[in-house]
């Protein structure tokens, strides 16, 4: 009698541990039932200065067949979308949600990323690789971004993603490895077979470099604005305390100023020398750009007047007047001529917080307002490639947030609902799109 009584209860204990485990992964978003958790070792500590972080962010496009570790992709997925100490994830949220979702696709199968318990859920057994659509580039793991349409649009999801985006680039050059950011229409992750509530948008193989990195520290920096300096704040210490704040008040230093505003989209502070690229000897941006475009313009509102951000004014000259240079990127690894203009007298932070229905933003010593000129997207200007621009947005957005903690201050993401009336403060006509708007202060 006791016997089977022992056995009732124990077959009880297994049924209610199946259904346990089920619900929480279909709160999660995984369809099957008998999907299996792999566990993933602690996240490494990594100590690497995060300004050197951003100078070393780069494109790698060529791998071996080396192995990633265990705990090299734990900790690329950690940093990626991982849950800190506080219960928070190690971005923003936008409009108040997050909707990321990744996948993780080896040759042994295509896993969903759990951040809740850091772990691997699979998705499919298998190597689907060979699936996805028009991949780019040959890597050991491949990193699929798609976002829940049930919970964001469009526009939305490609700015959470662009944050995801660039942790997972950051972290795998910290370690050593490579990756770089691939986007199609459709997109080659849909060869998966999503749920019909998810879409793709970028893929990124990750694995080791074929050639080394190879970096000289070579600034020449000529600005009014102060030299980019290192925090004494690494990568990681921003991941973990990523500060955001909805009061945002206080005043701002130059040198604070000049970091943040570099971080949104400025030149690296370092020469590529690796010879990954046909034209070495290169200086890379902050952020990645869809065929390296780059076409936003960043303004910048304080208690002064509002700005326009010009990265590196000689780039801007060769790349209008000289036709063999197709975008405004450094081939050459000139000098940074970098400064801000005034385009309007006055403080306008009152309207941009009546816009937004965010009275915070009438103190706010900075605020940081990407915005996409079609024009200079191209062939990308049409509706379906808009995604990928919010995408890059997203990515600057993230940088001031991580630069900001790095200096100890505080910042907030805020998704423009009215991009029109944004654009009639800023006087800009129907061609702009404003994609984000970031406050920073104490």
């Amino acid at each position: 009698m006791k016997k089977n009584r022992l056995k009732n209860y124990t077959q009880l204990f297994f049924i209610s541990f199946i259904l346990l485990n089920t619900i929480s992964i279909s709160a999660f978003g995984f369809n099957k039932i008998n999907l299996i958790d792999k566990e993933l070792p602690p996240p490494l500590d990594i100590d690497m200065i995060l300004e050197v972080s951003i100078f070393r962010r780069m494109s790698v496009r060529e791998f071996t067949d080396d192995p990633v570790s265990d705990e090299e992709l734990s900790t690329i997925l950690w940093a990626a979308f991982g849950l800190r100490d506080d219960g928070k994830h190690t971005i923003s949220k936008i409009n108040n949600t997050h909707s990321a979702i990744i996948y993780v696709i080896n040759e042994d199968a295509a896993y969903k990323y759990n951040p809740e318990n850091h772990s691997l859920v699979i998705f499919k057994e298998g190597d689907f690789r060979g699936n996805l659509v028009r991949i780019q580039y040959e890597a050991p793991y491949q990193i699929g971004l798609c976002w829940d349409m049930d919970k964001a649009d469009s526009n939305q999801g490609g700015l959470e993603l662009g944050q995801i985006g660039q942790n997972i680039q950051f972290m795998a050059n910290a370690l050593n490895l490579g990756t770089v950011v691939t986007g199609e229409i459709p997109a080659a992750i849909e060869g998966l077979e999503l749920p019909e509530n998810e879409e793709g948008l970028i893929l990124m193989p990750l694995g080791h470099p074929k050639i080394q990195y190879d970096f000289i520290d070579r600034p020449m920096w000529l600005s009014p604005l102060p030299k980019i300096k290192l925090s004494a704040k690494s990568l990681m210490y921003s991941l973990k305390n990523l500060n955001e704040n909805d009061s945002i008040k206080g005043e701002l230093t130059k040198q604070e100023l000049s970091q943040i505003i570099w971080s949104s989209y400025g030149f690296s502070n370092y020469i590529d020398n690796s010879e990954q690229e046909p034209v070495h000897l290169r200086r890379h941006r902050t952020v990645p750009s869809a065929h390296g475009y780059y076409p936003f313009e960043i303004f910048i509102i304080t208690d002064e007047g509002i700005f326009r951000y010009y990265y590196n004014i000689l780039i801007d000259i060769i790349s209008k007047y000289f036709n063999f240079l197709n975008a405004p990127v450094d081939f050459f690894g000139l000098p940074i001529i970098t400064f801000l203009y005034k385009l309007k007298s006055g403080d306008f932070r009152g309207d941009i917080a009546e816009i937004t229905s965010n009275s915070n933003l009438n103190q706010a010593p900075l605020i940081i307002i990407p915005v996409l000129n079609l024009e200079n997207a191209k062939e990308l200007s049409i509706e379906s490639a808009i995604r990928f621009w919010f995408y890059e947005a997203g990515a600057s957005a993230h940088n001031i947030m991580l630069e900001s903690t790095a200096l100890d201050l505080s910042s907030r993401i805020i998704y423009p609902i009215n991009s029109d009336s944004i654009n009639n403060v800023l006087e800009l006509n129907e061609n702009y799109i404003t994609s984000v708007i970031i406050a920073v202060g104490k």
